[in-house]
């Protein structure tokens, strides 16, 4: 119950939610134009995160929530930029998400211990 009222028990739709947003958001940031590092002005991220909540049907779960994912995303994407292994975000998100990869698991265990 401790877990439940500070926030800390979060249901796994939630963090698989958190987990697809980070992901599309990397692949947006890697589609901006320019060689990076990339940091998207709060517009720019307010209009693909309403998008996205209206394309994908997911719950707005808050500001809080995205703008969090939205910088750990922005961190991650640049990061691989700069040590130019970004195509690692590629192989794991097309066609589809892979839930399973490594890539996307570490993600996934970091998002869940943060939000």
């Amino acid at each position: 119950m401790f877990k439940k009222l500070f926030g800390r028990s979060n249901s796994l739709t939630k963090i698989d939610d958190a987990v697809r947003y980070f992901f599309d958001f990397s692949l947006y940031v890697l589609s901006q134009d320019g060689e990076g590092p990339f940091n998207l002005s709060e517009s720019e991220k307010y209009d693909f995160r309403n998008l996205y909540i209206a394309q994908k049907g997911i719950e707005d779960y808050g500001v809080w929530y995205f703008s969090k994912i939205e910088l750990e995303s922005t961190n991650f994407t640049n990061y691989h930029l700069k040590h130019k292994t970004s195509f690692k975000i590629g192989m794991c998100c097309e066609p589809v998400l892979e839930l399973n990869s490594p890539l996307v698991m570490e993600v996934k265990q970091h998002l869940s211990n943060i939000l």
